[in-house]
Parts: C-alpha cells; structure tokens; sequence
C-alpha cells in the first residue's frame, strides 16, 4: 500500500489540507508555492536582509524555509516544528543536505510553544498559520515568549483567522485545534497582543483566508501606516489568487 508521504508533489495537489504529506500537511497542497513565497515577500520588504537572525516559529515542512534558508547568511535561521517528519521531508524534497551543511540551520522539536526556548536577540520571529489553530491559552504562552525572544528593535509576524461576516467567535478555551480552526475577533488580538507586553497592529498583505500582523516591543518597530501601499502582497496572473490584486473596497 502507497502511503500519502510516498506521493510524489503532483500527485499531492489533490489531497486535503491535513493529508499526511509534507505539501498537503501544511494547508492546500497546490498553494504550497504562493503561501512560501508570499511569506518570503512580506518578511522582505519589512526588511529582513540575509545578516538577520530569524526564528521560523512552526516551521512545518519548509514551505517559507526553503527560501529563507538559502538566503540568510549561515547559521541565522532557526526552525521549530514538532513534527519533525515534516522538517525531514522538507529536506529531503526542497532544500537537500548540501544547503543544510552550508547554511547551517537549527531546528527544535519542543511542543510547549515557548519561542525563547529557541534563543534570544532574534531580529524576526514568523509565525503563520500557527494561532489559527491555537486557543487563548496557547497564544497567552506564546506571544509572551515572542517578546522575550525578539532583540529590542526585533519584528514578530503572525497570522490570526478573523470572524467574518457576522460569524461567531470560535471557543477560546480550546487547545490545538488541527486541521480545524480558531477564529478570533480584531479585539480580542489587540488584547492578547497588549497582554503578552507588546504592541501590534493589523497589515493589508494578502492572505486569502487569514490576517497578518505586525507584532513589536515598542511603536517606533512597527511598520508605518503611511507604508500600508506598499504592503498590498498582490500576486499577479495567478487566478486562484485574483483576490489579492483587488483595492480595498472594491
């Protein structure tokens, strides 16, 4: 019997997001290569430059590390999946040992969603896709973390799911919900962002079923409201991302 990991990648785009294959595990198995480079885009132009120290919090199967590996200088990318499998199989099908001995990354296996336990003075922390599935608890251990392991002028990035159009707010005592999610309103994020001892604020990039946020240790580290323009991660002559190049409003 084939197992789903035993599928090559273009046998893979049919199977559900959760599907046990390191494309489909991470989310929809044919936007493996939007949702990365998208990701990549973002931390770039809030300026992640390859001398940084980056913490890829939920690291999964390397859909953003495959590109951010490469790029850092050796050494400066730090990964935390507890699914190693996923790290492995990522290795394996897109980054390869050569770029691991190069580069020179670290990953850890820890599961208590403590990001300092990863180090310190780290200039960008990323974390997407991960407090969509997390309740109350889980963020309130997390993003205090961020605050501890971010250098004073570091960035934190993270995506949140979002009630929409008159939805109910999902169950906050819950725990890891996975393959299913977690929504919050924008409020109850201000107020977990303010909890943890940090200050935030929402970001237009595209995300086609989640929001990004800016997370910092002081005001002055976040990214300027007059920059918003800049930061529309549109994805041109890709149809299943058309959203993205819409205007707000239109």
């Amino acid at each position: 019997m084939t197992l789903l990991r035993d599928f090559s990648d273009r046998d893979a785009q049919g199977l559900p997001p959760g599907a046990d294959h390191y494309r489909s595990y991470v989310g929809a198995p044919h936007q493996y290569d939007l949702r990365g480079g998208a990701q990549f885009a973002l931390m770039f132009a809030l300026g992640l430059r390859e001398h940084h120290r980056l913490l890829d919090f939920g690291c999964g199967s390397l859909r953003f590390g495959r590109l951010a590996i490469p790029y850092l200088q050796a050494g400066n990318y730090v990964g935390l999946e507890p699914n190693t499998w996923l790290v492995e199989d990522g290795i394996a099908h897109q980054v390869g040992r050569d770029q691991i001995a190069i580069k020179r990354p670290t990953f850890h296996s820890f599961d208590d969603f403590l990001a300092d336990r990863c180090g310190t003075g780290f200039d960008f922390v990323v974390a997407q896709s991960i407090f969509s599935h997390a309740g109350r608890a889980i963020v309130a251990t997390a993003l205090p973390s961020f605050r501890r392991a971010l250098a004073p002028d570091g960035l934190a990035l993270a995506t949140f799911a979002l009630v929409r159009n008159g939805q109910a707010p999902d169950d906050p005592s819950v725990g890891w919900v996975y393959p299913g999610g977690v929504r919050y309103t924008d409020e109850t994020v201000a107020e977990m962002i303010a909890e943890a001892g940090l200050v935030g604020r929402r970001l237009p990039w595209f995300h086609p079923r989640q929001t990004w946020y800016a997370l910092a240790r002081t005001e002055a580290r976040l990214p300027r409201i007059e920059h918003d323009g800049f930061l529309r991660g549109a994805v041109l002559n890709t149809p299943v991302w058309e959203a993205s190049t819409r205007r707000p409003g239109d």
